[in-house]
C-alpha cells in the first residue's frame, strides 16, 4: 500500500478514498483516507499483519457482485473506492 500525503491526509493508494454504505446504498457510513484510519477506527494495532488483513478484506469485498462487507463493525456494509479529482493530486 502506498500512500501520498496531502496536508493532513494520507490517500490510500495515493488518490483514493475508502468509503461504507450502508446495505441499502443509501446512507454513507464511514469514509477512510488510509488503511491506518480504518484500523484506528477499529481500536486494532496498526501492524503490517493488519494493514495487509485490512486491504484483503477490501479487496474481496470489492470482487463480489454486491460490495458486501462486515468487517468493519459487524453490520452489513457495502465498500467503494472513490477516486479524487486530478485536481486533489496538486498536478
Amino acid at each position: 500500500m502506498s500512500e501520498v500525503r496531502r496536508g493532513t491526509h494520507a490517500l490510500y493508494k495515493g488518490s483514493y478514498f475508502i468509503v461504507f454504505y450502508d446495505k441499502t446504498d443509501e446512507n454513507l457510513e464511514y469514509m477512510f483516507d488510509s488503511v491506518v484510519d480504518i484500523l484506528k477506527f477499529m481500536n486494532r494495532p496498526i501492524t503490517r499483519n493488519n494493514v495487509i488483513q485490512v486491504n484483503t478484506m477490501i479487496a474481496r469485498a470489492l470482487k463480489t457482485e454486491t460490495r458486501f462487507t462486515r468487517f468493519l463493525t459487524g453490520e452489513v456494509l457495502r465498500v467503494y473506492i472513490i477516486q479524487t479529482s486530478k485536481d486533489d493530486k496538486g498536478e
